[in-house]
């Protein structure tokens, strides 16, 4: 399915522009957080907001996201989220991160990357926190020491 959505970036000559990208996730602040969701207004988790982000930019999805309980990362020692980002993502260098880029974080020293924003300017970000639904945030130095990996979607303009 990636060779498919860059395939389709590619053959329209479709660039998306880093605007689109911020008013876009944007629109989802205020949804609810719903662990495995991923439906404006209705709920999302922190990847079911990447993943709404880009169908809306792209009409589809990369891969079907699989199902995981919320302490996958526990659970799990595999970097399952920096894997499936690097898969479906560019990556980009963490100090050239801009609006529009994807972060991936680990919630602690040594701990599996297993949260996602989407960034909305130099200092601010957008994403899904259980309890309190997707908002827009400061980040601030306690987010930024815990940046695991940033990333921008196909054909973003640079």
């Amino acid at each position: 399915m990636v060779a498919e959505l860059k395939g389709a970036i590619a053959g329209e000559m479709r660039t998306i522009c880093r605007a689109d990208v911020v008013r876009e996730v944007r629109s989802w602040i205020g949804t609810p957080y719903h662990h495995q969701a991923s439906c404006k207004g209705a709920g999302a988790d922190c990847l079911g907001l990447v993943r709404g982000v880009m169908r809306t930019l792209y009409g589809c999805e990369p891969e079907t996201a699989p199902a995981y309980s919320p302490d996958w990362g526990e659970a799990n020692a595999q970097e399952t989220l920096l894997a499936a980002a690097s898969r479906n993502l560019v990556r980009r260098d963490i100090v050239a991160v801009r609006a529009g880029d994807v972060l991936v974080f680990r919630m602690r020293r040594g701990a599996i990357a297993k949260h996602a924003a989407i960034m909305t300017g130099e200092n601010l970000m957008v994403h899904a926190v259980e309890r309190v639904g997707v908002a827009e945030a400061p980040i601030g130095l306690w987010w930024r020491r815990r940046i695991a990996g940033a990333f921008s979607f196909h054909g973003i303009d640079d």
